[in-house]
């Protein structure tokens, strides 16, 4: 799960920047290569963050923490304003090729997931597609976030056009691509916000939102993320049984 996280953040990140061959474009993709290679040499991490969905009057909040060893991952999820559903909590640990699940009723045991573990990306050659959709990149040095020295990256993409000519890539190619349009879904921008440690090298906060609109209706989604710990000891739950 934490793998999860991060890969939508980098996925975030990777869009910001496809193509962008401005000096603060290719400054912030160096930025996140060595944050990348930072992250793979730690032997442990913790982290927590959030998300948030916001419709009809309504937020959906979601709080969730984590942490990584060299014996495996844990994470925990708590949400409160689900709809038909209300607050609801649970777990998973993923350890020695095994993957539990808790729920409030127990631990259930499963074969880990297919891919956990691996290095699976999204295809470089669609981002190649996309270049001609980044906005805007800042890169600031010599931040203070959270009482950290950080650089920060932030900028937009015009999401609905990217969305747009993704659709006709791949197995979702036809002769006119998919108009989303036709479906009544518009793509706000997406904007991000990533701090990288300027002593670490590694992505220590991260913040991501965005809007969808359908059928009039709008829905705001927001993803945030902290790095807590690295390389401290960090005792993960022992399987059940």
């Amino acid at each position: 799960m934490l793998r999860f996280v991060r890969r939508i953040l980098m996925v975030g990140a990777v869009l910001l920047l496809a193509g962008c061959s401005t000096e603060e474009g290719l400054r912030a993709q160096g930025l996140l290569q060595r944050a990348e290679a930072a992250q793979a040499q730690l032997t442990s991490s913790t982290f927590d963050g959030g998300m948030s969905f916001s419709f009809q009057g309504q937020t959906v909040a979601m709080q969730f923490r984590g942490a990584t060893s060299k014996d495996g991952e844990w994470f925990s999820l708590r949400a409160s304003g689900m709809p038909g559903v209300g607050d609801m909590s649970m777990q998973m640990l993923l350890r020695g090729g095994r993957a539990w699940t808790n729920f409030g009723g127990g631990w259930q045991s499963s074969p880990a997931p297919a891919g956990v573990g691996s290095s699976n990306t999204l295809n470089a050659a669609a981002f190649q597609q996309l270049a001609a959709y980044v906005k805007d990149v800042r890169v600031q040095e010599h931040q203070i976030v959270a009482g950290k020295l950080v650089t920060t990256i932030g900028g937009e993409i015009d999401t609905q056009s990217m969305l747009e000519a993704f659709t006709k890539l791949g197995p979702l190619a036809g002769a006119d691509g998919l108009d989303l349009s036709k479906l009544g879904v518009d793509f706000g921008d997406i904007r991000a916000l990533l701090a990288i440690d300027e002593r670490t090298q590694l992505l220590s906060t991260a913040l991501i939102d965005f809007d969808i609109e359908a059928q009039g209706e709008k829905v705001e989604l927001e993803l945030r993320y902290r790095l807590t710990s690295v390389d401290e000891p960090v005792a993960l739950p022992s399987p059940p049984g």
